[in-house]
């Protein structure tokens, strides 16, 4: 079941050519992984988005208050993620850069939007740090602060 996720399609379209620029051949790469995950995700296709998980993932958001927290193992990221881009509508995420080395991605990033539950805007710049191993993601550390 696919789940409509809220996000500016300008914004998500320039994303997913970001992340494209670095796909290999191989589905295993780390950057090809993350542009997989990035795909399902803007899609709403969160079992996809499981798919790139490892079994024993981990999941730390820290500073986007009402989306913090620690998640471990793959059904509880899944579930996460469907309910953290469940709370937010408007979202326009832009990628400032992507380093990568080995199985390791860091993703700078900026993104702004509105908290469903109050109508809010929000805006956040931060990084993402993505661990894989195996072809998988095990391990996803997002810290962002308000702009």
């Amino acid at each position: 079941m696919y789940y409509a996720v809220p996000m500016d399609r300008e914004y998500t379209a320039k994303l997913l050519r970001t992340t494209g620029g670095a796909v290999t051949k191989v589905d295993s790469d780390p950057q090809s992984v993350l542009h997989a995950a990035f795909d399902a995700i803007i899609g709403g296709n969160f079992e996809a988005f499981g798919e790139s998980l490892a079994e024993d993932a981990e999941l730390h958001v820290h500073g986007f208050g009402p989306l913090d927290g620690t998640w471990h193992g793959r059904a509880d990221l899944v579930a996460a993620t469907r309910k953290n881009f469940g709370m937010l509508a408007g979202q326009k995420p832009e990628i400032e850069g992507m380093i990568s080395e080995g199985d390791r991605v860091a993703v700078l990033l900026r993104e702004s939007g509105v908290f469903k539950s109050s109508g809010q805007s929000y805006g956040v710049r931060g990084v993402q740090w993505f661990t894989l191993a195996n072809g998988k993601i095990k391990k996803i550390d997002e810290i962002v602060a308000n702009i």
